[in-house]
């Protein structure tokens, strides 16, 4: 579940001193919500958003501000390339691989996915199609609003 994975990053950063989360401000939570964020993103950075100068927390992952993961989502890559197929980077590793709440592939039962994506193999002008051998789930059950 992505509640579960979540659980398990904030503790993991707090062993690991790589800094602290607090909720979002209410500007940025509607920038989000305009930028295009599912529900379940726009829900994790209401109460745990990244409490840094530089925009993100660090352990062998960066989670991303929501300024950050707009960022990322808009003017990088992979995030750029997959952002318009339904894909929105919220982390990342330390290699540049993205973590993305996967709004393409919802569930019958309204759930999103947390899913990975290598930096280096998606290309501009992707088709879904085309990114789909790169999907790596890596956490299921985030509940859509929708």
């Amino acid at each position: 579940m992505i509640k579960d994975a979540i659980e398990e990053l904030k503790a993991e950063l707090s062993r690991a001193d790589g800094g602290s989360l607090l909720p979002a401000s209410v500007d940025d939570l509607q920038q989000a919500k305009l930028f295009g964020f599912p529900e379940v993103l726009v829900d994790f950075y209401r109460e745990n958003a990244p409490n840094t100068s530089d925009g993100c927390v660090e352990l062998d992952q960066r989670i991303w501000s929501i300024r950050g993961a707009m960022t990322e989502s808009r003017d990088y890559v992979p995030g750029a390339y997959l952002f318009p197929l339904g894909y929105v980077v919220f982390a990342s590793n330390m290699f540049g691989d993205a973590y993305c709440v996967d709004t393409a592939h919802v569930s019958a039962s309204g759930e999103y996915s947390v899913v990975l994506f290598p930096h280096d193999v998606i290309e501009e002008g992707a088709s879904l199609g085309d990114v789909e051998q790169y999907r790596l789930v890596v956490a299921s059950g985030g509940r859509s609003s929708a």
